[in-house]
């Protein structure tokens, strides 16, 4: 009877001691990460561990900057809104047609491209210690194409269904976009909206392509909400290595394309070049 109680408890210490060993274990393994160069490296060992889900690797931060806010807006932008954003997030404020900005931060090479100019800028500037995550965003506090007023947006935003996604747009109606706005291979692509010039865009992207993605299978359908304002994580980011960034934004400068041909083609592809996901279907989840 003793000897059985006494192997009893033995097995309960031993199992306690184990788990407490592996808890240790655990806790010494959760990514520290400071900048971009750590998250990789992290990375690497948190997959040997089985743990993979992005939100696992680098979960948002508990203290305020939780990111940085940029803004790609012209110099009549009334940007006053933004004064309650920087409770949260480090805010940029570039001027789309401003490249030699006298602050250094907010210099970029070329006035082309409208936003996707500042965007890439930011990126690739920032790239060795990008924050947490970024939300890009024209400046407006209200717009057509925004669902709320910018302040709310901001407020609403999920940071660990960001975490987990990667990748959110700011504006959850499909309209005037589709699930089958661009055809860049068929041609048969069905518009919901006002056509404007989705075929100009279209024909870009089958026509530059191969400059932008190199090595890279052409999507048959390329489709994500309008209108170039979204959140995105530095592990997104960092899915590409700079010289990604760094091509498509010579590219933008190089292009003989109108400024919002130029810019609408790469509107169309940033949820693709952080997901890489072609067709990228809106989740009302994020906003809850």
């Amino acid at each position: 009877m003793v000897s059985s109680r006494l192997r009893r408890y033995t097995s309960i210490i031993v199992l306690f001691t184990t788990l407490g060993l592996l808890m240790y274990t655990f806790q010494k393994s959760i990514p520290d990460v400071k900048n971009l160069k750590d998250l990789r490296k992290q990375a690497g060992n948190w997959t040997l561990l089985g743990h993979q889900t992005a939100l696992e690797i680098d979960p948002p931060p508990a203290e305020r900057p939780v990111g940085a806010l940029v803004i790609a807006a012209g110099a009549d932008t009334d940007l006053k809104w933004t004064i309650s954003a920087k409770v949260n997030w480090t805010v940029y404020e570039y001027d789309v047609r401003q490249p030699n900005n006298p602050d250094p931060q907010l210099r970029f090479p070329a006035a082309k491209g409208n936003e996707a100019m500042i965007y890439l800028s930011f990126i690739i500037d920032h790239y060795e210690s990008l924050p947490w995550s970024i939300v890009f965003m024209h400046g407006h506090l209200e717009a057509w194409h925004q669902e709320d007023n910018a302040v709310r947006i901001l407020g609403g935003l999920n940071r660990v269904a960001l975490a987990r996604q990667g990748y959110i747009s700011l504006r959850c109606d499909w309209y005037p976009s589709c699930p089958a706005e661009m055809r860049p291979v068929h041609h048969d692509a069905v518009v919901w909206g006002p056509e404007g010039d989705t075929k100009g865009t279209e024909a870009a992207i089958a026509g530059n392509w191969r400059l932008l993605f190199p090595g890279e299978k052409l999507p048959e359908t390329i489709a994500s909400p309008c209108c170039a304002q979204f959140a995105v994580t530095r592990q997104a980011i960092a899915k590409r290595p700079k010289e990604d960034y760094e091509r498509l934004r010579n590219w933008l400068m190089r292009s003989l394309l109108e400024d919002n041909l130029s810019g609408r083609v790469l509107e169309k592809l940033w949820a693709y070049l952080f997901t890489g996901e072609a067709v990228q279907w809106v989740v009302l989840i994020s906003w809850l």
